[in-house]
Order: structure tokens, then sequence, then C-alpha cells
């Protein structure tokens, strides 16, 4: 082989390799999304008008300052994202404005209460629960009647465990209670195998945590996360290596899209950014933003059809 042919058949080969690699960083889904993590707000929330302090991207964001502009805001971005489901978080104060939209997760009321939204048909799952702020884990005693409830009521429940609040909230948000030793996702294990019916997911990925959340994804088929705040807070290629890493492992059919949306409703679009620039697949993506999702919330074949025609 002379070097002329050699030579083209090298730039060939980069190239094309240089193609793919375009491929892949380009392959954007635009299908519909589910985000399994928002929450409703009324007068009472004092985040209201807070800028959220530098993320881990070094990126701050500008709040909403009342309940009806967050409304408003949140369902630009809903709109704008092509986002069909919402898991709210006190979706009650949300749901009567986009009944087919919004899904209400419930929270800090009275079980009787809880039972009352199931017993209408208004209750898709329990959470966020968070007692995390305040040092207790999931196999505290305190928690068990809740996952107990969640469990004959055969809804799901999102546990929330890192990150807690912005860097360093112990000491500048005065969340004295946060404490690292409270947030490995192994805490969920009796709760699951004393629930074996009970479906939870990991709000905020289980991260870092990623060689324990295997091993409890591993054994535990019923347990999923989804990875709202860490895609809009930690810097994207932490991000992309914590998803390719559970992906890797086996666990890409367990991941689900949350943004954590609370005051910041520019959060959603760096949230789903920051799954779109990633180099994984349509496939891996369309598995992420929407049909993990679909298929743990028991979605109909009927709607999802109707979700992706749409």
């Amino acid at each position: 082989m002379n070097r002329t042919i050699f030579f083209l058949l090298l730039t060939s080969l980069l190239v094309s390799a240089h193609t793919h690699a375009d491929d892949r960083v380009s392959a954007r889904y635009t299908g519909p999304i589910i985000d399994m993590h928002v929450h409703a707000y009324d007068e009472s929330q004092p985040m209201f008008g807070m800028p959220h302090p530098p993320t881990l991207r070094g990126e701050t964001y500008t709040a909403v300052t009342t309940p009806e502009e967050q409304w408003e805001k949140t369902l630009e971005q809903f709109q704008r994202h092509n986002i069909v489901k919402a898991l709210t978080s006190d979706g009650q104060l949300w749901v009567h404005k986009d009944p087919g939209r919004i899904l209400v997760s419930a929270r800090n009321i009275p079980e009787e209460e809880i039972i009352s939204l199931h017993s209408a048909g208004r209750l898709a799952a329990i959470g966020e629960l968070n007692p995390f702020y305040g040092g207790i884990r999931a196999d505290h005693p305190s928690q068990a009647p809740l996952f107990a409830l969640a469990e004959t009521l055969g809804v799901p429940v999102g546990f929330h465990i890192m990150p807690g609040g912005p860097p360093g909230a112990i000491y500048s948000l005065g969340m004295v209670k946060v404490r690292v030793a409270n947030a490995n996702p192994r805490q969920l294990e009796e709760v699951l195998v004393r629930h074996p019916r009970l479906k939870v997911y990991i709000i905020h990925g289980g991260w870092p945590y990623v060689d324990d959340l295997k091993a409890m994804l591993y054994a535990h088929p019923q347990l999923y996360v989804d990875i709202s705040a860490i895609n809009w807070a930690l810097p994207a290629a932490e991000l992309h290596s914590y998803l390719k890493s559970l992906i890797n492992a086996g666990f890409g059919d367990r991941i689900m899209f949350g943004s954590d949306q609370m005051v910041w409703p520019q959060t959603i679009e760096v949230a789903v950014e920051s799954v779109n620039s990633s180099d994984l697949s349509v496939e891996q993506k369309a598995a992420i933003f929407y049909d993990n999702a679909a298929r743990f919330l028991g979605l109909s074949d009927k709607e999802i059809a109707s979700h992706k025609r749409e």
C-alpha cells in the first residue's frame, strides 16, 4: 500500500469516527417527557423571590415571587419541552388547573386526607418524603406508617436523600440536621424487604453513592431513581458519568427524569438539556425521559400511544 492510499484510508476512518461521535452528541430526544418531581406551593412558601445560591455548575437561578407566577412559568416550561405528565408534590394545589397533566403526590398532610385523595382517584404517589432534613433515615420508625399506607393503597413513594440543599447548606442555610451519614440509599433496604409490593423511587438519583445504588437496584427490582436536581446542580460531566455508570451496569430501565422545579422554573430547561447533551442514544434518552416513568406509574397503553402520537 503506497503512502497516498494509506493517507486516504486514514483520513476516511477519522472522518467516519468524528461523524459518528457527532451523531451521538446530536441525537436529541424530542418526544413526550414525564417529570417525576415538581412542587406546587401556596403563599406560605418562604422561597418565593429567593435566588438560588450558586450550584456546582457555578450557576444561580432567579425565583418567581408568587404562587400564580410559579404556576404560569412552570406551565410554560411544560409546554415548551413537551412535558405531558408532572408528578407534583402538593399537586392538589394545581390539579384543577390542568388535570390531564398534573399528578398529585401527597405529603405533609394527615393520613385520612391521603386516603380521601386516593378514594377520589386523585392520588398518584406519596412524597416527596424528606426526613433527611430532620436527620431522620428511611428506616426510622416515624416513617413506617407512610410506607405501610403506600403499599396498602398501591401507590409509589418518592424518597429524598442527597443532595440536601445547595453545597454547604448546613452552614449557609441553617440546615443543621442534614448529615452525609444519613444519605446512603442502603437505608431503604429494610423498608423494601418489609414492604415487597411497594414501589419506591429515590429522589436525586442516589447521588453520589453509585456503587451502593447499583447494589440496591440489583437486589430490589421495585426500586427506581429520578435524576431531579442533580441534572441542573451538578456539572454536566458528572451527571453524564453517573448516568453512564448506571446504564453500563444494566439499570437504564429504572432511571427517570425529574426536575425538582420549586421556585426556579428555568431549572426545567437546564435539566432537559443536561440529558439531551449527553452522548446517550435516543433510545436511552427516551427511556429516561418517558418510558421508564410511564411503566413505573402504570400508564395505559392507550395513554402512552396518545402521548407518543402527539
